[in-house]
């Protein structure tokens, strides 16, 4: 059941495979972790969908959900928080443009990320 509920997260972050998605704006400094966490994975995987050589270092969007301490009570508003998080996100990349969209979400969350470090990496596969 649970692998059940990552898929349809994933596919409810994923959205139309020709919809264009630009960088979110941060969430507000009083959102909770679950705002943030919500707001990471979104951004972290239409990154991986939409940018060119990205790829989410599942491992990292993980340590980052851990740290959230998400807990099994709070999986149907997770799921909530990231249907409207990716649906920010899918507008935000049409108005910003992929090319744009994309330099922004490495800055957040790439290796020298100025929100989470390391969760997306380019180049080399991700083992």
């Amino acid at each position: 059941m649970r692998i059940a509920r990552v898929v349809s997260i994933s596919l409810a972050l994923a959205g139309p495979a020709t919809a264009q998605v630009g960088a979110p704006p941060a969430p507000p400094a009083s959102a909770s972790p679950l705002d943030n966490y919500a707001a990471a994975a979104a951004t972290t995987i239409i990154a991986e969908q939409t940018c060119p050589g990205v790829q989410v270092r599942a491992g990292q969007l993980t340590t980052l959900r851990l740290a959230a301490r998400v807990n099994a009570g709070q999986e149907a508003v997770l799921e909530e928080k990231l249907r409207i998080r990716a649906a920010q996100v899918r507008q935000q990349l049409a108005a910003d443009g992929r090319d744009a969209w994309c330099t922004d979400a490495l800055a957040a969350f790439g290796p020298q990320g100025t929100v989470a470090k390391g969760i997306l990496a380019t180049g080399a596969p991700i083992r």
